[in-house]
This record gives structure tokens, sequence and C-alpha cells, in this order.
């Protein structure tokens, strides 16, 4: 609690904070290099409504992994990771020390190509001498597709897979009885709506039903819509975009700087509530 109060009113309070956890004691004692990772920064963004808090928070940052003294003591001997949402990275622009940090430290993390998520499936099961039945990995891999917010999904069909292991193997018929992936997505998405208060089930409702482009003979199929046309004027924008990273962060939609989208068209044919939805709409 301390150290959150040094936060929001010195800057140098992260630094020196470091600085007494890590600095050698003696001269013949190396000195500790910290790794700082910060994930889902996003959520600077999404739950802090404090801009003093925010911009105070960033201050403690940036000072901590900035050299500003030759004195052996002074010595930023930090290095800070962060994670950011590809759709929240124009909200750095706000803060020009750290949007020029960021412009020259960056690495984009594309979607996985098939031989990562192979590789994802089969070297932790290899770790712990887990098998796969014949058929099972290339099976999946077809399931997955390319659909950008697929991962999730995966993980959670393959810990169903192996609830249902037989031995050490885990079987096709463990995975089919899982649901699969698209099982999986019909899974976490009632499992993230149920969690919802009613206020914002409605609210998750109408954004599915405006994300679903119903079909004429044809099956329904997701559709792109921009945030502007996703906020109707019955509802508050807050609270519509807080909503809308619920379900972001489930990987339930993905979303790009002005726009989202159903992550996989498996939501749409598969989740029987959202079927129920569209049935009814």
């Amino acid at each position: 609690t301390t150290l959150i109060d040094d936060l929001a009113s010195d800057p140098r309070s992260l630094h020196l904070y470091l600085l007494r956890k890590t600095s050698p004691r003696g001269p013949s004692l190396v000195a500790h290099h910290t790794l700082l990772l910060i994930d889902q920064f996003e959520e600077l963004f999404t739950l802090c409504r404090d801009e003093f808090e925010r911009e105070a928070f960033i201050d403690n940052l940036l000072t901590a992994v900035s050299p500003i003294s030759s004195h052996r003591e002074d010595k930023r001997n930090v290095t800070l990771v962060i994670t950011l949402r590809a759709d929240f990275y124009a909200h750095l622009a706000q803060y020009p020390d750290l949007r020029d940090a960021v412009a020259g430290h960056q690495e984009y993390i594309g979607p996985m190509t098939t031989e990562e998520l192979r590789r994802a499936i089969e070297e932790p099961a290899k770790r712990e001498h887990w098998e796969f039945e014949p058929g099972l990995v290339d099976l999946i891999l077809r399931d997955v597709g390319d659909e950008p917010g697929a991962l999730p999904l995966l993980s959670h069909a393959l810990l169903e897979t192996w609830k249902r292991r037989a031995g050490h193997m885990l079987t096709l018929k463990g995975y089919a009885d899982a649901g699969g992936v698209r099982g999986a997505i019909a899974h976490t998405a009632e499992s993230v709506y149920q969690n919802l208060s009613p206020e914002d089930q409605v609210i998750a409702r109408n954004l599915f039903l405006r994300l679903t482009e119903l079909g004429e003979g044809t099956e329904d199929t997701r559709r792109r819509a921009s945030f502007d046309e996703l906020m109707s004027q019955a509802e508050d924008a807050d609270h519509v975009r807080t909503v809308l990273n619920r379900l972001a962060e489930a990987r339930l939609i993905t979303v790009g700087e002005e726009t989202a989208e159903v992550a996989h068209e498996a939501l749409i044919r598969e989740w029987p509530t959202l079927r129920e939805w569209l049935n009814q709409d």
C-alpha cells in the first residue's frame, strides 16, 4: 500500500523501490538486473479511470528504465517488457515519452503459423510424457484453421481432451466427446455470458446480434461492424465498450482499431444461446 501511495506522488518511486531490492551490498557483489514484465497493458486504459493515476504509473515506468546518471548506484539495471493488444496501440499516442519508447523497441506478434501451433500442441505433452493418437493433432489443426481468436479455444479443447484421456494417450474419441474446438467455443461463450450481470447480458446479446449477418437460404455468417454502429443511443458508450472488452479478452470477438467482429464463425453455428437469439430476432 505504501508503494502504491508513493507511485502516485513521485515518478522516482518505482526506481527507488527496485534499487533498494536489487542494489549490491558490497564491492564484490554483482549488481542484479531486473526484468519487469507487465502483461495486458491495455488494462491501463480499460480499468483505470483516473488520468492522474495513469500518468503517474507511466512516469514511474519510464523513470525506472531511463538512465540519468553515470553514478554506479543510480544506473538503471531494469528492462521493461509490456504486452499490449493491437487495438489499443493508438492509445499510446496520448503519452509522447511512452510512445517514443515503444516506437524504438517494439515487436509485433502476429498469429501463429501452422507449424508453431503444432509445436504448441505437441511439445508440452512430450515434456510430461503424454501421447496423441495418430491423426488427432492434424484434426485439431484443421479445426483451428486460421481464425485469429482460436488459440484460447484450442487450449480449452486440449484440456477437455486431456480430461478424457485413455491412460497417457489423448484420443480421437476424447476429443470428439469434448466437442473439439467448435464445442469449446460454445462452452467458453456460455460460461462468459452467464458470468455477466443481467444488464451486461443484454448488451452482450445486442452486440452479437449486430455482429452476425443473417443468411437468406445460406448459413448465418459473422460481419464486421464499426464501434459507432455497435453503440445504440439507449446505451452508455463506456458501458458498451466495457462489455466489448470483456468479450474480446475471452477471444469471443476480435477488435481492430475502430471495428469488431466475431472471432470464429463456429460460435454462430455452435452456441445454442446465440442461435436462439438469432431465431427470435
